[in-house]
């Protein structure tokens, strides 16, 4: 007794030291004090689950310690700690060799869990989640753990054939070795076959049986038999669980796990239990390391992630099956990708209407097994029923420019659209015709994201690696998959794909010199934002302060020494753990497993659009995530980007810069909500923009939002027998969600996307930044229709759905 009661103190607190710095207080001065203490609250997960390795009986007092802290979370309101506590239950629950029904642990777990269902967003769906699981572990004990193995080393029962796949996406140029190294190990790992299914049909006994049979004579009766055979006995196991996880009623699950594996038992002969207690003892089996593939990574798209269709005849042959589809989607309730979310339960910080609604009959899906004129036919009833879905879809947003909206919703929501834009007005009468007189009023919302119609049996997990230049290169290939996508569905149509962003160090050995010319004394020099800095890491960290348990559990990599995340771990040596088939693998490896496996709920990261116009007239639109750098700055980064040969040049600050003379105009949110349109004349450095949310402070209903920073030069020196120089420059900044940068006197400037050197443009004269949108696609034909007969047409409310690059988080967005 007094053993376990030193092994429940200890486990006690290394809970208590992982949850610690997560409850965030209302000021934001100690809301993430944790990041002193990040190496040692980092390794606590890690401590839990070697205490769980060591010793079974170790997992059921951890969950009994969850399910307590969960009882004090729920008494004092504390929020940030509901998803945490919830994941880690999960994880836990995973690994437990066997939960004895006599405890009712689980039962416990649903009574104190399920008082969570009324809480806010994402808090009710986390815990609807795991009390999903709660129930099927009841019914079909240890069936989380084998879903979970089945589909990542791809072994297909009969009774399911989904299937999970991980891609890992590096540029060798711009992560450390060590990270490459790495990634090379996990796509290297390989399990045997046998081995694998021995293991499975193991836990599946001890999950339901405990130790009333050996292991050790369930695996000497397993390991003579061939793998064909072995093949057969694991999609019998298999079966029994799916069979029972199907019944409406618990205890009968149950029953019918424990009938079927004696009889199965009887048929591998393995020894009958004596009657009284076994001899056996409980073993611990680590998950297998999921298989994984590395791709190097350097383009704007993800024309890569097709040799996984050439790789993968189930998904060729399925495309060809649906060659001769037809499937019409409006692109304003949901994107062509496939984002895991549930549509009943939109995500908290979407500004959308909470009624918004889709018909019901949007979720049928034929079975992977109907014939191909069964498919059809569904196809052709979404056809016919699409104005009726586009009717109803209109009704609840209220809109009624439509003739036959003669019905209202009597029931409204109060969450209206956070703001209204209107379009900012017109820089001259030279740039834009003297006929366009067309104003539009925009309600913007968040989008709501949905479940696929088309149920699909392979989810890609897309892993990328790197910083805001590369969260910015994530954020265009999004946008060019979304398109092709759209016009051609070949990806989204085979694969659900979800992405996952881990944040790495830009490596700054390459050889990129900066070289800045002495200022003189006296002079107070101003520095641009982010000119100093060659890549930042603000998303991750947005994404850190939007779901505290990425912050601990991903964001941490940034506060770890590279040697200690990336040296080998050491064996677990304990009689009650399998390691037979373990790989060692670094904290690295272990990190990203654990990301890919429990992270569920994407946070919606607003993407911008950059409409450039060239000296030469040509236009070109780009997509950015994190900043956009124009004049000096940008062009600092292309200088940088000649590496060594940039030497010759030299890397000016702002006081040697050459100024531009720049019309600048732009709309400033206030704290009210609302724009208020300035337009100014301005000798400008550089004019920066970057993603506002920087810290908690500014975590707020418009996330879209971007700063805007201006360097103006009010004074200037100008020497005949020398260069130029800046006396006195001014920082102007303000809050901004739409901008408009026009050269004048031919006037032109370089624009850096992202803080990304292979996407600077030079000799660009005009540049609009804005939101980037999915509107109204039949709006927008109208107004250019009406833009170029010359018609004035009537000011109208249209809907827009604001883009968004969905990265995949524990918990999502926190409100």
């Amino acid at each position: 007794m007094q053993h376990t009661s030193c092994t429940e103190d200890r486990i006690q607190h290394a809970l208590d030291r992982c949850l610690d710095g997560l409850r965030h207080s209302p000021t934001a001065a100690h809301r993430w004090d944790v990041l002193m203490c990040c190496v040692g609250q980092s390794m606590n997960r890690w401590s839990l689950e070697e205490l769980v390795k060591r010793d079974p009986d170790n997992s059921i007092i951890l969950l009994q310690q969850i399910l307590r802290k969960t009882k004090e979370v729920q008494e004092r309101c504390q929020y940030e700690l509901v998803a945490p506590l919830a994941i880690m239950f999960t994880s836990t629950l995973l690994q437990t060799p066997y939960c004895p029904p006599d405890k009712e642990l689980l039962e416990s777990a649903m009574e104190v869990f399920s008082a969570f269902l009324t809480w806010p967003e994402p808090y009710c769906s986390v815990c609807r989640n795991l009390l999903s699981t709660l129930q099927l572990e009841i019914k079909a004990p240890g069936i989380s753990f084998q879903r979970l193995v089945r589909e990542e080393q791809d072994l297909n029962a009969s009774c399911q054939s989904t299937k999970t796949m991980t891609v890992l996406l590096m540029n060798p140029s711009e992560v450390p070795a060590d990270f490459l190294s790495v990634a090379e190990q996990l796509s290297c790992v390989q399990h045997s076959e046998k081995d694998t299914y021995i293991t499975l049909i193991k836990h599946g006994f001890q999950s339901a049986l405990g130790t009333k049979y050996p292991l050790c004579s369930i695996h000497a009766a397993l390991q003579a038999k061939a793998v064909e055979e072995l093949r057969e006995i694991f999609s019998m196991v298999s079966g029994v669980l799916e069979t029972a996880a199907a019944m409406s009623n618990l205890l009968e699950g149950r029953g019918h796990v424990i009938q079927g594996l004696e009889g199965l038992r009887e048929r591998l002969s393995i020894p009958a239990s004596s009657g009284s207690k076994s001899d056996g003892m409980l073993q611990t089996f680590p998950i297998p390391t999921a298989k994984c593939r590395m791709f190097h990574w350097e383009k704007d798209n993800f024309d890569v992630l097709n040799t996984l269709l050439d790789d993968e005849p189930q998904s060729l042959s399925h495309l060809k099956e649906d060659e001769d589809e037809v499937d019409i989607e409006d692109d304003e309730g949901h994107d062509t990708l496939s984002v895991v979310s549930e549509s009943s339960a939109p995500s908290f910080n979407s500004g959308a209407d909470s009624d918004f609604f889709e018909d019901s009959d949007d979720s049928i899906s034929s079975p992977k097994s109907a014939k191909s004129s069964a498919r059809l036919s569904q196809h052709l009833y979404r056809l016919l029923r699409k104005p009726k879905r586009s009717l109803n879809r209109a009704k609840s947003l209220g809109y009624t420019e439509s003739k036959d909206f003669t019905v209202v919703r009597e029931i409204r929501s109060n969450s209206l659209p956070h703001h209204v834009q209107l379009r900012s007005p017109e820089p001259s009468s030279s740039q834009t015709p003297q006929n366009h007189t067309v104003r539009q009023v925009c309600f913007r919302r968040r989008p709501i994201l949905s479940c696929d119609e088309d149920e699909k049996s392979t989810t890609l997990r897309v892993v990328v690696f790197g910083a805001d230049h590369v969260a910015g290169k994530v954020a265009r290939a999004y946008n060019s998959l979304r398109q092709k996508e759209s016009a051609c569905p070949r990806l989204s149509r085979a694969f659900k794909i979800q992405f996952y962003f881990v944040p790495v160090k830009r490596d700054s050995t390459a050889g990129q010199t900066c070289l800045t010319s002495p200022s003189p004394k006296g002079m107070n020099e101003v520095v641009s934002p982010n000119g100093a800095e060659d890549s930042t890491n603000d998303i991750a960290h947005l994404l850190g302060m939007l779901d505290p348990w990425y912050e601990r559990n991903t964001l941490s990599l940034l506060k770890l020494p590279a040697n200690i995340v990336c040296q080998q771990t050491s064996k677990t040596e304990s009689e009650s753990y399998d390691s037979s088939y373990e790989q060692r693998l670094p904290i690295l490896a272990d990190l990203i497993l654990y990301y890919c496996r429990y992270a569920a709920r994407p946070a919606l990261i607003q993407l911008y659009q950059a409409e450039l116009t060239l000296a030469s007239g040509e236009r070109r639109t780009e997509v950015f995530v994190h900043s956009l750098e124009l004049g000096h700055a940008a062009g600092t980064r292309a200088i940088k980007a000649m590496g060594t040969a940039s030497k010759r040049f030299g890397i000016d600050g702002d006081r040697e810069a050459v100024p531009l003379q720049l019309d600048i105009m732009y709309n400033r949110v206030v704290i009210s909500g609302r724009s208020q349109c300035k337009r100014e004349s301005k000798m400008c450095t550089s004019v920066n923009l970057t993603k506002a949310c920087k810290n908690p402070e500014k975590l707020d209903s418009q996330l879209e939002c971007l700063q805007l920073s201006m360097t103006e030069v009010l004074k200037r020196q100008n020497g005949k027998s020398k260069k130029g120089y800046n006396m006195h420059l001014s920082l102007t900044e303000a809050k901004v969600d739409k901008v408009q940068v026009c050269g004048t006197a031919d006037t032109t400037f370089a624009v850096c996307l992202d803080q990304d050197e292979k996407k600077v443009l030079q000799s660009v004269i005009r540049c609009d930044i804005s939101v980037c949108s999915k509107s109204d696609s039949s709006s927008d034909w109208k107004q250019r229709q009406a833009e170029m007969s010359g018609q004035i047409q009537p000011l109208h409310p249209t809907f827009c759905s604001l883009l968004c690059l969905p990265i995949v988080t524990f918990s999502g967005a926190l409100p």
